[in-house]
């Protein structure tokens, strides 16, 4: 997947460390993240502590932020698609959506 290897070469991540960024970037929550990776809670957040150390961000919204810009410009993810009809996304969906190739 190429989100997950920019990802880790980018930010210098671990594999872990990627796989929890890509679901922090589609609005999942840090137990949910824990529970869909197979780890306790602590665990995620021993992680997260990593992953805003190598990022250089300090909470998770400014994480999401960071990652999200980084996967644009290097076009792995497209900008949201905003109408006139619906300028917000749906509650629980994701704006953002990952390019596979």
């Amino acid at each position: 997947m190429p989100q997950m290897t920019f990802l880790k070469d980018r930010f210098d991540l671990t594999p872990a460390e990627a796989r929890l960024v890509a679901r922090l970037i589609a609005g999942e929550s840090l137990r949910p993240c824990a529970n869909a990776l197979g780890i306790k809670y602590q665990t995620v957040r021993t992680c997260l502590k990593s992953v805003f150390q190598k990022t250089k961000t300090h909470r998770q919204a400014e994480l999401v932020l960071v990652v999200i810009r980084a996967l644009e410009e290097a076009k792995l993810l497209s900008p949201p698609a905003v109408t006139a009809a619906s300028p917000n996304p749906p509650a629980g969906s994701s704006a953002h959506t990952f390019i596979t190739t």
